[in-house]
C-alpha cells in the first residue's frame, strides 16, 4: 500500500491516506481513541495486527506505506513485528530524531513512514529497507506525495506526483476527492487487492479532524 498526500500552507496542513490492502482484512469501522506509552492517539485499528495505518497524537501526525524508497527485491515469510504496530512505537520518543536514534528495527519488512512533528511543524520522510534507515526532510515542501514502492511502478509514483503538484490550489475536499479518483480498484491488480479506506487528517492552529472512509 498506499498513496500519501501532504498539503501544507500557512493556515492549516492536510495529510491523506489511500490504504491498498487485502480486501478480507479487517479494520475498525471508525476511529478510535487509545493509549501507548501512556500517550493518547486517535486511529482507526488493523484488527489483524491491532497497529494502524495513520494517526494523530498530541507530539505527530504520522501515516505508514508498505514498501522503502525501492521496490523491495523479496520478502520474509515472517517479521518480528508489524510495521503498523512500528509506526505507533512514535510515541515512545519525545521527536523523530529520537526514533531515529533509537527504535530497533532489525527484522522488520520495508516501510516508508511519513511524520510531521507537531511542536516543531517539521515534517519527514522515513524509508527502510531492511538494512538502513534512510531520513529525507521535506520540512519545507508545501507537497509531498509518496507511493507504496511495491504496487507503484516509478513512472506510476511520477504520474501521481505530477497530478497533485499541478493542481493548484486544493481544499482538503479537493484533495480527498483527487485520492477517491485515483484509488486502486479491485481487480486493477489482483482481484483480492484494492483501496480499501481513505483517510484524511486536517490540522490548523484551532482543530485537528481526521476523516476515515472505509471503502471494503
Amino acid at each position: 500500500m498506499c498513496i500519501v498526500s501532504f498539503y501544507r500552507n500557512e493556515e492549516e496542513f492536510v495529510l491523506s491516506h489511500n490504504r491498498d490492502e487485502e480486501i478480507n482484512r479487517s479494520s475498525s469501522k471508525e476511529i478510535i481513541e487509545q493509549q501507548r506509552f501512556e500517550k493518547t492517539y486517535f486511529s482507526p485499528v488493523d484488527e489483524r495486527a491491532r497497529g494502524t495505518w495513520i494517526f494523530y497524537s498530541e507530539q505527530y501526525v504520522a501515516c505508514i506505506l508498505n514498501g522503502g524508497e525501492e521496490k523491495p527485491v523479496s520478502f520474509k515469510e515472517k517479521y518480528r513485528e508489524s510495521r503498523g504496530i512500528i509506526l505507533l512505537n512514535l510515541l515512545k520518543y519525545k521527536s523523530v530524531n529520537e526514533f531515529i536514534k533509537s527504535e530497533k528495527l532489525s527484522d522488520i519488512a520495508p516501510f516508508t513512514i511519513f511524520v510531521f512533528e507537531r511542536p516543531t511543524k517539521n515534517a519527514y520522510l522515513l524509508f527502510w529497507n531492511e538494512k538502513e534507515l534512510k531520513v529525507k526532510d521535506v520540512s519545507k515542501e508545501k507537497v509531498v506525495t509518496w507511493c507504496s514502492s511495491t504496487l507503484y511502478t516509478p513512472k506510476r509514483r511520477e504520474e501521481i506526483d505530477h497530478i497533485f503538484k499541478s493542481s493548484g490550489s486544493l481544499s482538503s475536499n479537493d484533495i480527498f476527492e483527487l485520492q477517491n479518483r485515483l484509488k486502486m480498484n479491485r481487480g486493477d491488480l489482483y482481484d483480492f487487492l484494492a483501496t480499501t479506506s481513505i483517510s484524511q487528517i486536517v490540522m490548523n492552529s484551532l482543530r485537528i479532524d481526521m476523516k476515515y472512509c472505509q471503502l471494503f
